[in-house]
């Protein structure tokens, strides 16, 4: 079901991507949309729930996200791209706390792990794996 929670002292809406009939031009899914869209213009963001994933699975993506996002800015750099929006963005004076980087087909492992060495130069087995894993299992509900 969707509702809202209380994240700090705003509520964002939480959208449960997770039911059976959330199928597009359903009540559920309309439904959906007018979440998302109420929490971009409310808050810029809003909750996701889905289930489908292990808890296990997505902690370790947040962690390896964390890792990602405390590299130097030099280094995030490196991750260019001639396909809009798909290089490193940030330090936008308007929102200083956006950043945002794109892999290519997060599906292939071997995109992945490109990905992982432009960041690292020796790569990084961790991130590339559940960046993979976790596209993949997204993708196979």
């Amino acid at each position: 079901m969707m509702e809202s929670q209380s994240v700090c002292e705003y509520p964002l809406p939480v959208v449960d991507f997770s039911a059976e009939n959330m199928k597009p031009g359903t009540d559920a899914w309309l439904a959906a949309c007018e979440m998302v869209r109420r929490g971009f213009e409310d808050h810029g963001c809003f909750l996701a729930h889905f289930d489908k994933v292990d808890p296990k699975l997505l902690n370790s993506v947040f962690s390896a996200m964390e890792q990602l996002f405390a590299l130097p800015l030099e280094t995030k750099k490196r991750k260019t791209s001639e396909k809009p929006n798909h290089g490193y963005t940030g330090q936008v004076p308007t929102s200083p706390l956006f950043e945002s980087f794109a892999i290519d087909n997060p599906s292939n492992i071997q995109d992945c792990q490109k990905f992982s060495r432009i960041m690292w130069l020796t790569g990084h087995d961790q991130l590339w794996y559940l960046s993979s894993n976790f596209v993949v299992r997204y993708l196979s509900f």
